[in-house]
């Protein structure tokens, strides 16, 4: 088991994903990494936005209309709060399967009411459409009681 602690630097994201990556690509097949690679980058976002940050859907919303969503992010990142959290990743590659655990230190979520939002408003949505991406790409997405820790499960194939 591989286990990465990752601040709440946006440029700290990539090189971790692409660590994985590399960690993974002998059991995923080569046109499926950058399907795995853009989940994965969902989930860890979310975690920082949505977990650590506790930038709820409809405040995303309204910064996004009003073009200012990227200078808000960029103003939480720099509060004691983003330098206090982070964001735990767990890797573990078995003969048959992978499996991710994203925990971020946020209040969590109710992931079964936000998919039932999700489905009912669809691809029409503005944002929140992360989840629909997570389940179309893993074979199974958990989440614990609380709703900041989401496991990650891919089935192998005999490759």
């Amino acid at each position: 088991m591989k286990e990465y602690i990752l601040e709440n630097k946006l440029e700290d994201i990539t090189p971790v994903i692409e660590n994985i990556c590399y960690e993974v690509k002998k059991y995923i097949k080569s046109d499926e990494i950058d399907l795995f690679a853009a989940a994965l980058y969902e989930v860890i976002m979310n975690a920082i936005e949505h977990g650590n940050l506790n930038i709820l859907y409809e405040m995303k919303k309204e910064w996004l209309k009003k073009n200012i969503y990227h200078k808000k992010l960029n103003e939480l990142l720099k509060t004691d709060k983003a330098k206090k959290t982070h964001v735990e990743i767990a890797l573990n590659v078995e003969e048959n399967l992978i499996t991710i655990n994203v925990k971020d230190q946020g209040l969590g979520f109710k992931p079964k009411q936000e998919m039932k939002k999700i489905s009912n408003e669809g691809f029409a949505r503005e944002n929140g459409r992360g989840m629909m991406m997570i389940k179309s790409y893993f074979d199974e997405v958990k989440y614990n009681k609380k709703g900041n820790s989401v496991t990650l499960i891919k089935y192998l194939k005999n490759q």
